[in-house]
């Protein structure tokens, strides 16, 4: 839909159109708010640069990073999901943190998903350290940032915010139970401030695109003299 903002998406070509549907809610509290819900990240072992490049052009008809970027560059608030079975950073995924997120930080959320597949502690620990481990390699910070750990609560049981947790951890341990809760609605209230910093990121952005105008316009006007 053009009038939403999204014709920029055509330059792609018409295999993302074709697989891109958009789903219109009007019984929703929340007004003028948009989510994005992405496909899952390919991992390719061995494979990178160009060669990695081609393979998921040829996967899946459009150039996934580039999309990536697009939507990167537009959305308030940017989600990134992980499995406890498939903490690693490989193929697709390491190129999406290398190139599509790059200068997005201030909008990047790291979410270490599904919590209530795990049977023992030990195993969550395995893989969050697993997480933690292969991130370092592709986040050059000193520190990493903070990875959110949460799950999606049984239906029909009452939130953490009605003061009963939902969630369920192997045979239904109440370990770190509240916690899970408490981080999940702390993701949600970063979900909710989308509108609040939208001002802040089209400043950001439009800073941005200015110095690199201006960047520009001295490298041509080097080049003229």
């Amino acid at each position: 839909d053009p009038d939403m903002g999204f014709s920029g998406l055509r330059l792609f070509g018409t295999d993302l159109i074709a697989r891109t549907t958009l789903k219109v809610r009007k019984d929703l509290q929340i007004q003028d708010f948009m989510m994005v819900d992405s496909p899952g990240m390919i991992d390719s072992p061995g494979m990178t640069g160009q060669d990695l490049t081609r393979k998921m052009q040829m996967d899946r008809g459009y150039d996934f990073a580039r999309v990536t970027r697009w939507f990167a560059e537009r959305a308030d608030v940017i989600l990134l999901f992980f499995d406890p079975d498939k903490p690693g950073t490989t193929g697709e995924t390491l190129h999406i943190l290398t190139k599509a997120l790059v200068g997005v930080d201030h909008k990047l959320h790291i979410v270490l998903n599904k919590a209530d597949q795990v049977q023992f502690i030990h195993d969550f620990a395995r893989a969050y350290g697993a997480l933690c481990w292969n991130l370092s390699k592709v986040i050059t910070r000193k520190d990493l940032p903070r990875i959110y750990t949460m799950c999606t609560p049984v239906e029909g049981q009452p939130s953490s915010q009605e003061g009963s947790s939902s969630i369920k951890i192997g045979d239904g341990s109440s370990t770190g139970l509240d916690d899970l809760a408490k981080t999940r609605e702390e993701v949600i209230g970063q979900v909710h401030k989308a509108p609040e910093r939208r001002i802040d990121n089209i400043t950001t952005r439009l800073y941005d695109h200015t110095s690199l105008l201006l960047m520009h316009c001295k490298v041509g006007d080097r080049i003229r003299r």
